[in-house]
């Protein structure tokens, strides 16, 4: 998935409720490009982990990630933080 954009609290329940949604339907491996996503500040101290849906199998693999993510992700073993794409590409290669 690519999001883009600024990420602030009329944005944020759509980006939620998408992964929410598909968590639920059974995915568990997400390959997130996040390149072109800025955060508003309003999302940045609201918390951004509240993005993502919580489950024992559930794994976030994040293309360029910007600051306030990274800060906010800290060394939850639940992300993979990628540079580029073709990083991404090579572990999604694999998990297939």
């Amino acid at each position: 998935m690519a999001v883009s954009g600024t990420l602030g609290p009329a944005t944020e329940h759509h980006v939620r409720q998408r992964l929410s949604d598909r968590a639920k339907a059974g995915t568990y491996l997400f390959f997130l490009d996040v390149r072109d996503l800025h955060c508003a500040e309003q999302a940045a101290r609201d918390g951004l982990m509240a993005l993502f849906p919580v489950g024992s199998r559930v794994r976030f693999h994040l293309v360029g990630a910007p600051a306030e993510l990274r800060a906010s992700i800290g060394a939850d073993p639940r992300f993979v933080l990628h540079t580029d794409l073709e990083a991404a590409w090579n572990r999604w290669s694999k998990a297939e």
